[in-house]
C-alpha cells in the first residue's frame, strides 16, 4: 500500500482527483491532495468542500490527507513560482509517494513558450513517477 499524490489545482482538476481516488479505492492505496492557492480570492474552505465532495463520491473510504497551501503572505504568492511550491511538497514530504497524478492541459505554441510548465517541473525531479490524467 502506498500514497498516490494528487496536484489539485487549475481546470478539470476534479476530474484528476477523481481518476486518483478510483485507482486508490481499487489498489487500496492513501491520497495526499495537494493544492498551492494562486489566488488570494479562493477561499480554502471552498477547495476543502470541492476536494470532499469528490471523495465522498468516489472514494469514501480511502484513507487521505489534504494541504492546501495559503503561502505566508504576499510575497510568498508572488515571489515563489507554482512549479516549485509544488517540487518541494513533493520531494520536502515525510511520505513516499507511489506516483504523482496530475492534468495534462493543452496549450498553444505562444502559451507553452510564456508558461512554465508545472508537468516538466514535476518530472525533472526525477523522484517519482507521474500520471497525466487529459482535462
Amino acid at each position: 500500500m502506498g500514497t498516490i499524490f494528487v496536484a489539485y489545482g487549475g481546470d478539470g482538476r476534479e476530474s484528476v482527483l477523481e481518476f486518483a481516488a478510483e485507482r486508490a479505492r481499487k489498489t487500496g492505496d492513501e491520497l495526499y491532495v495537494y493544492h498551492a492557492k494562486d489566488d488570494a480570492a479562493e477561499e480554502t474552505a471552498t477547495i476543502r468542500d470541492e476536494i470532499d465532495s469528490v471523495l465522498d463520491r468516489i472514494a469514501p473510504d480511502v484513507p487521505t490527507k489534504v494541504t492546501v497551501e495559503t503561502g505566508k503572505g504576499e510575497s510568498d504568492q508572488t515571489n515563489v513560482s507554482a512549479q516549485k511550491r509544488l517540487t518541494d511538497a513533493i520531494l520536502d514530504s515525510d511520505r513516499e509517494f507511489a506516483f504523482v497524478v496530475m492534468g495534462k492541459v493543452e496549450h498553444g505554441a505562444v502559451e507553452s513558450f510564456g508558461l512554465p510548465s508545472l508537468t516538466e517541473a514535476v518530472l525533472e525531479t526525477r523522484h517519482v513517477p507521474v500520471v497525466l490524467v487529459p482535462v
